[in-house]
């Protein structure tokens, strides 16, 4: 390859990159190696050969390869709906029923791209195997949303967000949508094919089964 070269006829430097540059970098690539090959099995080196960076960048940027394996937990958690997504939904001033069914829209959205986002793969590596690291990097960004989706759920069923009524129901409205998004789509293409057509059909009816288990619990609360 012919190397670029300035007006003076010095071969030009390729652009240095940043600190925040390198960080994205590294992140992004460890993302697709523990995808790939789990956390057991993905090395530093790996990490740092995919990203393109010197052997030592892991330790400098994340201190080793566990505090770099939470923020691929923590980005990855990010990648299936982000707590500022979540957050500017619920800040709307909209209806709960329509932040409820713009929350949907969020995570069906999520569904459609999920064979091209690295996050998906690694949360379904951490089902069949969960790593020593998961349980420190996900209640920052897990424990955020819950309280949101606590608070959504408690104004459709107008009970209080700490109650059984309300915890429960927040399982039975994040959990068919996060299997979705899991779930492999050739796979439900096979077995319910009518879940891979991810149109406002799904959305519609992800919102009447949503809102009326909502609805009957918050009765059987009250009886």
């Amino acid at each position: 390859m012919k190397q670029e070269r300035d007006i003076t006829g010095r071969a030009k430097r390729a652009p240095r990159r940043d600190g925040i540059m390198t960080h994205t970098v590294i992140l992004e690539a460890a993302g697709r190696v523990f995808a790939e090959r789990g956390y057991a099995d993905a090395t530093s080196k790996d990490i740092c050969a995919a990203a393109g960076v010197n052997t030592a960048a892991v330790n400098y940027y994340f201190g080793g390869k566990d505090s770099l394996y939470e923020a691929v937990l923590v980005e990855g958690h990010r990648q299936l709906l982000s707590l500022e997504d979540l957050g500017e939904i619920m800040s709307s001033g909209a209806p709960p029923e329509e932040k409820l069914r713009a929350f949907y829209e969020r995570l069906l959205r999520t569904a459609r791209a999920a064979s091209e986002l690295w996050g998906i793969k690694v949360f379904l590596r951490e089902i069949a195997a969960p790593s020593p690291t998961v349980n420190k990097a996900l209640p920052e960004v897990i424990l955020p949303k819950a309280a949101l989706l606590r608070g959504l759920i408690g104004e459709i069923t107008g009970h209080p967000p700490d109650s059984v009524t309300v915890q429960r129901g927040v399982a039975f409205v994040v959990l068919p949508a996060i299997s979705l998004i899991m779930f492999p789509e050739a796979l439900r293409t096979r077995i319910l094919p009518a879940t891979a057509v991810m149109d406002g059909g799904m959305l519609d009816d992800m919102m009447r089964y949503a809102l009326g288990g909502l609805r009957a619990l918050a009765v059987a609360a009250e009886s």
